[in-house]
């Protein structure tokens, strides 16, 4: 979009076929009588009604318009996520689709943040102000008092109602908060707010009118108890420091890597993994494509087993692939792949998907370049809980759970094959030091855990451990383990004329 846009708006939508118009109406009549530039980005998120078909019939009367389509329902705070970091406005709002709060808010408290120096706007319903309409049934004030309580004890305290439905935000925020969250259901509000206060933000909260219409999605006990279990979540992933994250890992772990991928346990059991996957799918001298090739070392070895060819982001990383002899590594980001359509057999994503901001981007670009009978191998960190300075070090922005790489897959239009957690002999020991590390390691210390060699004795055995694993897996899927690994391929083979 070449024209300048003031204002983004969002809006999460899930089943609004009947809220939806109502709401539009009023926020196009809105937009088109204020001199600022806006757009508006409503986010179907998987809806099973005619969401989508009303939103896209708006386009003609605001060109200004797009919708985004969510093949499954991944939850408010995923949408909210999706389309702030597609939003293109200097200031970024979200409005749920019910239209509880008028977009008359914006130009009402858009002063904090234009002439006042904050941040963030948080609209609420529990401070009061004149002229405000506040109307909200007896047993919601209840549950939200209940509520807010929690979080005031648990979280933070200047901020007295975290979860209305209308939020500014400055535009220069919006990328290194919103990829740090997690929470992908109505619990992210806290979430976010959580990390802003943490981070520096300023925050203003202000009274807003708003007006309970009928037809709500959130389940009061259901959701609620969500949101309680959201709130402990939410102090056990983030109270390690906070260091700026932009997805790429700290350029002394690249030299860590190069000096350590061939010898030490991680790495070799990691890649002899790779290989079991990629020898299981017995495709003959397959052409191998590694997205995120890193230091060279997975893509040397697997030189033994077809052409092999590569990409990475990190020119330091390319630079140690060229120390490794391999030339056919460029630079190159990984959502724009500069290769032809079905050109390998075999893609390795290999702990890659953490670093990216819109991993089901990822997949589509890398489903491009796959050959209609090719296959994915896929591998990520696992287990949110397990979050420590060790993912901070590798620019990691998120861990995976299987339910959640599902989603990012399937909304990719990829079909998974198989799908399984590896190194499952050691997480035992690797959680309860990770997670207590969170508290006992001093607070400005960032390095991963494959930063030194470990005595050779231990080295060797945790080496010969996990090849027995790695033998088992064809007949066994670990319920648990650090890495989560899947195979996927294409969903629809459209055959040529």
């Amino acid at each position: 979009m070449s024209e300048k846009i003031d204002i983004s708006i969002v809006i999460p939508a899930f089943n609004e076929e009947r809220r939806l118009p109502l709401f539009l109406d009023r926020l196009i009549s809105y937009c088109n009588s204020r001199k600022e530039t806006y757009e508006i980005i409503v986010i179907n998120d998987g809806s099973t009604d005619k969401t989508f078909e009303v939103a896209m019939s708006y386009k003609k009367r605001y060109p200004a318009l797009s919708v985004v389509k969510i093949r499954r329902n991944r939850g408010k705070g995923y949408t909210v996520k999706r389309g702030f970091l597609q939003s293109n406005g200097n200031i970024c709002v979200f409005l749920d689709a019910d239209g509880s709060v008028y977009p008359e808010e914006i130009e009402r408290n858009i002063k904090y943040i234009l002439d006042k120096g904050y941040d963030i706007f948080v609209g609420s319903r529990v401070l009061k102000s004149e002229g405000q309409v506040l109307k909200v049934k007896w047993y919601r004030k209840l549950v939200g008092s209940i509520f807010n309580f929690c979080i005031r004890t648990i979280l933070f305290k200047d901020i007295k109602d975290t979860q209305c439905g209308f939020k500014m935000f400055r535009k220069e925020i919006i990328r290194p908060l919103f990829s740090r969250s997690h929470i992908t259901g109505f619990g992210f509000d806290m979430e976010i707010l959580y990390l802003a206060n943490k981070m520096g933000y300023r925050i203003k909260e202000g009274p807003v009118s708003w007006h309970h219409v009928r037809g709500s999605k959130i389940n009061l006990f259901s959701d609620s108890l969500k949101m309680f279990f959201n709130i402990l979540q939410i102090r056990n992933w983030h109270c390690t420091p906070i260091r700026p994250l932009d997805g790429h890992m700290k350029p002394d772990e690249y030299k860590y890597m190069y000096e350590l991928e061939n010898h030490h346990w991680w790495f070799v059991s990691h890649r002899k993994l790779v290989e079991h996957l990629i020898k299981s799918l017995k495709i003959p001298s397959p052409d191998i494509f590694d997205a995120g090739a890193g230091t060279g070392g997975n893509l040397t070895a697997f030189s033994r087993l077809g052409r092999t060819t590569g990409i990475d982001v990190s020119e330091q990383a390319v630079r140690f692939c060229r120390r490794r002899g391999l030339k056919n590594v460029i630079l190159s980001p990984v959502e724009k792949i500069a290769y032809a359509d079905r050109s390998f057999d075999v893609i390795t994503c290999l702990d890659l998907l953490e670093h990216t901001l819109n991993p089901a981007e990822v997949m589509l670009e890398l489903k491009r370049v796959l050959k209609d009978n090719g296959r994915i191998i896929i591998t990520v960190p696992a287990f949110r809980f397990l979050w420590s300075q060790h993912d901070e070090a590798l620019g990691h922005l998120r861990r995976y759970e299987k339910t959640s790489l599902s989603c990012d897959l399937h909304e990719a239009g990829l079909k998974i094959r198989k799908m399984g957690y590896f190194f499952f002999l050691s997480f035992f020991a690797v959680a309860p030091v990770r997670i207590m590390r969170k508290f006992l390691v001093p607070k400005q210390k960032f390095h991963s855990d494959t930063t030194t060699l470990p005595p050779e004795f231990l080295n060797f055995f945790l080496k010969f451990l996990f090849r027995v694993e790695i033998k088992t897996l064809n007949n066994f899927n670990f319920p648990l383990g650090t890495t989560l690994y899947a195979i996927v391929s294409k969903s629809k083979v459209v055959k040529a004329m």
